[in-house]
């Protein structure tokens, strides 16, 4: 469905391959692809989706929760191995807040090993959705300047 990387691992209880793909789960189009295949109703956009979680939609509920909950446990991961000194979330579905991101907070504080991180900063990009765009831009614009193109 995504080209991504995905982590595989072996199920200890069942031997059973794992591969899963955080795409598949806390995108956007996931969002769509995994409310459309539980619920009798149909979406188009991810907004939709974040809109029906306001109405008490236990399927968009659920759904919001684990994407949230996915992004959360990748980024616990990211901060245990890199150590930053903050966390700086973009893009149109990391900017969502609500449900999304309170369950994307708590499982990235859950999954997060040492107790000084815990505290880590982790806040929205101040450019919004356009922060990775503007940022591609501004690295051009910075290697060109400096003659590295």
């Amino acid at each position: 469905m995504f080209a991504s990387s995905p982590l595989t691992t072996t199920c200890p209880t069942c031997d059973t391959i794992l591969s899963p793909v955080l795409e598949e789960f806390a995108s956007g189009p996931a969002l769509v692809a995994r409310y459309n295949r539980d619920s009798r109703r149909s979406v188009k956009r991810g907004q939709e989706v974040l809109a029906a979680v306001a109405t008490g939609d236990p399927v968009a509920i659920e759904v919001v929760k684990t994407a949230g909950a996915a992004l959360g446990v990748s980024v616990g991961w990211l901060v245990n191995v890199l150590d930053p000194e903050a966390v700086i979330v973009g893009g149109g579905l990391g900017t969502a807040g609500g449900l999304y991101w309170d369950s994307f907070i708590a499982t990235t504080r859950q999954h997060t090993w040492a107790e000084a991180s815990q505290t880590l900063p982790i806040t929205l990009a101040g450019l919004g959705t356009e922060a990775g765009l503007i940022g591609a831009a501004a690295m051009v614009f910075e290697r060109h300047s400096n003659g590295k193109y």
